[in-house]
Parts: C-alpha cells; sequence; structure tokens
C-alpha cells in the first residue's frame, strides 16, 4: 500500500493579490515563506495550521516542472511520497503519469499525474531522499 501523504495545494490564481488576501488576511492563514521582488514573479506559502497552500503568480517554468499552463488557475494536489522511482513506476505502469519525474526549483522531485475531471496531482519526494 503506497504511503502517499498531503503535502500543499498549489495555486495560479487569477489574481495573486486578491488570493493572498483571501487565505493570509481573510482566513488568517500564517506565511511560511515568499518570493519575488522588483517586478519578479511573486510567490507566497501559507499555513492553516493543518493544511497548506502555495500562491504564485504566472512564472516560467524553466525547470520543465510541466505542471505550469496546464490548468489554468485550477489548484494543484502535491503529495510527498517515499520512494519517488518506486511510484512513479507503478503509476506509470497504469498509464496514469503525465510526465516523467523531474527535479523542481524549489527543491523537490516530482511527476504529475491528471485525475479524469483535468486535475492535476503532483507526486514530490525531497531531493536527496
Amino acid at each position: 500500500m503506497p504511503s502517499d501523504r498531503f503535502d500543499h495545494v498549489f495555486v495560479e490564481p487569477g489574481s495573486f493579490d486578491a488570493t493572498v488576501a483571501f487565505y493570509r488576511d481573510g482566513l488568517g492563514w500564517q506565511e511560511l515563506f515568499s518570493w519575488g521582488i522588483q517586478g519578479e514573479p511573486r510567490g507566497i506559502g501559507l499555513s492553516g495550521g493543518g493544511v497548506r497552500i502555495v500562491i504564485a503568480e504566472r512564472h516560467a517554468a524553466d525547470d520543465h516542472s510541466k505542471s505550469h499552463g496546464i490548468n489554468g488557475t485550477r489548484p494543484t494536489l502535491h503529495l510527498v511520497v517515499d520512494d519517488l522511482d518506486a511510484r512513479h513506476a507503478e503509476l506509470a505502469a497504469r498509464g496514469l503519469v503525465l510526465f516523467p519525474p523531474a527535479t523542481t526549483h524549489w527543491g523537490t522531485r516530482w511527476f504529475v499525474v491528471q485525475d479524469p475531471d483535468g486535475n492535476l496531482i503532483a507526486f514530490e519526494q525531497a531531493r536527496g531522499n
């Protein structure tokens, strides 16, 4: 039985400022980290205690992380796995994988699957694990 654990939801919103205001100011979620200065695309990680969200403005996916632009403003669910290559092999054998494992710019390796409704699920493992 796989041990997929929830990590975070990724959102590339229509309005970064409105979305951050909703989660941070409206819901009272706490900032974990942020990026983007002087005209660079902005991003922020927030925690509501038992759930985390990463909100990012549209940005180039130079690392070929693959989920950029596939679903527009639909969220991507991120799951943490203990053995990325084994989980990839299992899901690839079932024909479910959209993209093979790749290194991300935020310090993980991942691959992405898509459910029948077009929702993206990213399986991730920290680099070096």
